[in-house]
């Protein structure tokens, strides 16, 4: 019991201090690959838009000690440039042949133009008594504008994921923020059907 309670007071030390301001990436390589479309279109991915008020913390670490709070901050620099990058990456993998682009103008020979919005995006992990609680999750309005007869498809869509650890690595709640981001993506992807060169919605 004593060395029980020693080991607890220098693990409660060793987190006393302030908080620390962490990098925090996401990837698409870090969740299973989605399945492959049948007809892959052309598909160019416009910078999604960050309507959330603080546009630059995307989680937290709250330690066991509650004093000490890490914010969490997305790599690259913007929470936007991390979710286009995701969704570009994600959809690759799903077999799209998928361009980046600034604007719809820069689209090109693409045959779909794909936008979309950040309304929700939160990593939060908190420390208790042997164990962190893990939590991610993310609400996203993807447009599809399709080329070839400009109608767009529009869909809101959410991942929640959850999950408890013994020992925390930032990695745990990274790979949990990729499997919440994918969910939407997923979710997404089972909402239109591919059609005459363009997303259309299912019925």
């Amino acid at each position: 019991m004593l060395a029980v309670a020693a080991v607890l007071v220098l693990a409660l030390a060793g987190c006393a201090g302030p908080g620390e301001t962490i990098k925090f990436s996401a990837s698409a390589d870090a969740v299973p690959a989605p399945e492959k479309v049948q007809n892959a279109l052309r598909v160019a991915v416009v910078p999604f838009e960050d309507l959330r008020t603080d546009k630059g913390t995307i989680g937290r670490h709250q330690h066991y000690v509650e004093t000490r709070v890490d914010q969490l901050v997305p790599e690259p620099g913007s929470a936007a440039e991390q979710i286009t990058a995701f969704v570009a990456d994600y959809l690759k993998r799903a077999g799209f042949q998928v361009t980046r682009v600034q604007s719809g103008a820069a689209a090109g020979s693409a045959d779909v133009v794909l936008t979309g919005q950040i309304e929700s995006y939160w990593n939060e992990a908190k420390g208790r008594f042997f164990r962190t609680e893990l939590t991610s999750r993310n609400r996203l309005v993807i447009r599809a504008s399709n080329v070839s007869d400009s109608s767009t498809v529009r869909t809101s869509v959410a991942g929640d994921a959850t999950t408890k650890v013994v020992c925390f690595c930032l990695t745990d709640l990274e790979k949990l923020n990729s499997e919440a981001l994918a969910q939407s993506l997923s979710r997404f992807l089972g909402d239109v059907t591919v059609s005459e060169r363009g997303f259309k919605p299912k019925r």
